[in-house]
């Protein structure tokens, strides 16, 4: 990457006057490319990031209102998302879910300050936020009076034949390193990369890397309402808004992440990528619903009927083992038994009982069944036999 250089930066640069310019900075807009190196892998997880800010004098809850959108590209998967703040309204969406949180409603308001502490608020919280030069500056103030940090500016260096100012140290606790990390900024004092090793030297070591690019045509900007934010991601809002969310919105999606445990213990759990090993009906049940008992038997009836192996999820909301289990019975090949299954039900938008879901193999829900009558088992029959890949 290519950074012009800006006025001659003085030797006598040090943090304090780095973190002011960072923080005082009125408008902001990059792109940029964040790495994470694991461990257990040979690859990184690469996101593709543009990132927005401007100063927000007299807002106390967070640096800067900004704007971050991101994409991640793994293993043929796609996912995206984003995160905004402006004037008390937070807003993030990921894996298909779109949250937010507005400080004049009184049951998110202790959402910006848990106990009292602003920087684990919602709105500090978001994922990249850090990356922008509102929160650097905020982050190396804060690093001045800390003694886990141990840092060296050099306000005059060279690296990769480029002129720049590097700030790099260690963070230690008890007298163990647990983060080895650089800063580097051009001479107007932009982040143009930074790089972080945590428990270096470990069999955890994790290598995270943040470069900053100035060349794109057409950056990102803030937005100041939520009529501005809504313009940029119309289907997001339309789609995943959990004030408006709708059970019918799902066929199409994939089915969202869920963990759940079974009546034996154990811990079902589902992540946004998983597939299923063959098409899956799922049943979303309440053990207190007085046709929860006949819904099942047709659900039975219907997959031992059908010509392809179809497992089938019972999730009860409810969590009376000894009903549900009266209710169940056995349990047949390819079968499982969740309980206090709200979560899923939740992310769904299940409001009443019984729902049936039809899911293929990539998780996709194709169909489904909401409530109770005699035509369940025909519409598993039908459902599964026309989407089943």
């Amino acid at each position: 990457m290519t950074v012009a250089l800006g006025s001659q930066a003085s030797k006598n640069i040090d943090l304090n006057t780095i973190a002011s310019h960072l923080s005082e900075m009125q408008d902001y807009a990059s792109s940029a490319t964040f790495e994470v190196l694991l461990p257990t892998s040979e690859f990184p997880v690469v996101y593709q990031l543009k990132l927005a800010s401007t100063a927000n004098d007299g807002d106390s809850l967070a640096a800067a209102d900004y704007l971050i959108d991101w994409k991640l590209e793994k293993d043929g998967n796609h996912s995206e998302g984003f995160a905004a703040y402006f004037s008390g309204h937070h807003y993030r969406y990921r894996d298909q879910r779109l949250q937010e949180y507005h400080i004049d409603v009184a049951n998110d308001a202790p959402t910006f300050a848990p106990g009292g502490d602003l920087s684990r608020g919602v709105q500090n919280q978001a994922q990249f936020c850090d990356l922008l030069p509102q929160y650097l500056g905020r982050t190396f103030a804060a690093m001045i009076n800390d003694s886990t940090y141990k840092y060296s500016v050099h306000p005059d260096t060279v690296i990769s034949q480029q002129k720049v100012i590097a700030i790099e140290g260690v963070r230690s606790f008890a007298g163990v390193e647990a983060l080895e990390y650089i800063y580097i900024l051009d001479r107007d004092m932009l982040p143009i990369k930074s790089e972080f090793v945590s428990n270096p030297g470990q069999i955890g070591e994790q290598l995270i890397t943040a470069t900053y690019d100035y060349s794109d045509d057409s950056p990102l900007s803030t937005v100041q309402s939520e009529e501005a934010l809504i313009e940029l991601y119309p289907e997001v809002f339309e789609r995943f808004r959990e004030s408006s969310f709708r059970l019918e919105n799902l066929p199409g999606r994939r089915l969202p992440a869920f963990t759940a445990p079974t009546t034996t213990r154990e811990r079902y759990a589902h992540s946004k990528d998983s597939k299923f090993a063959a098409p899956t009906v799922i049943a979303i049940l309440d053990a207190e619903v007085g046709s929860t008992g006949a819904t099942i038997r047709q659900l039975r009836e219907a997959i031992e009927s059908l010509p392809m192996q179809t497992d089938l999820i019972m999730a009860f909301v409810t969590n009376n083992k000894d009903k549900i289990e009266s209710l169940v019975g056995e349990l047949r090949p390819g079968e499982h038994l969740l309980m206090s299954a709200r979560g899923i039900a939740r992310d769904c938008g299940v409001t009443d009982t019984p729902v049936i879901l039809i899911c293929d193999r990539n998780a996709v829900v194709k169909d489904l069944h909401i409530g109770f009558n005699n035509d369940i088992g025909d519409f598993v029959i039908q459902k599964t036999i026309l989407n089943a890949k």
